[in-house]
């Protein structure tokens, strides 16, 4: 396969007719899917093995639309990800402040119970407890 210098879309070969057979090779030539630029098929295809991936200024180009993420942002943002943890009604060790958030992760084997995370939101105090 071979990519269009002009806007990297991939070429199809198919047979020259008029003006577009002075380029062809035995007939044939190699024409953007995209943008319809015309190349001699020896030429469009002697680069070998290509890879190329497209972005959002290639789907605009090819289809006159904003590429759009599911959840309305534009395709390609970079948006922050917070995190809100469970909270359950247990006493900071360190302040005595009342309402831990916690997180829990399966640190040692299947068969054993999962290790809980605790953070006071108060005073930054983070400790562990295995179940």
């Amino acid at each position: 396969m071979s990519y269009c210098d002009a806007c990297g879309d991939l070429y199809r070969v198919e047979a020259a007719h008029g003006a577009a057979a002075a380029k062809g090779t035995e007939g044939l030539v190699a024409t953007c899917t995209s943008c319809g630029k015309v190349e001699n098929v020896m030429t469009a295809l002697q680069g070998g093995v290509t890879e190329r991936s497209s972005g959002g200024e290639t789907f605009l180009f090819k289809f006159g639309i904003e590429p759009m993420n599911p959840d309305g942002s534009k395709f390609g943002a970079v948006k922050e990800v917070t995190r809100e943890r469970a909270v359950v009604d247990e006493k900071c060790p360190k302040c005595s402040h009342k309402g831990l958030n916690f997180y829990t992760m399966q640190l040692r084997s299947v068969d054993e119970g999962q290790t809980v995370f605790y953070e006071c939101p108060k005073c930054g105090h983070t400790f562990s407890q295995n179940n």
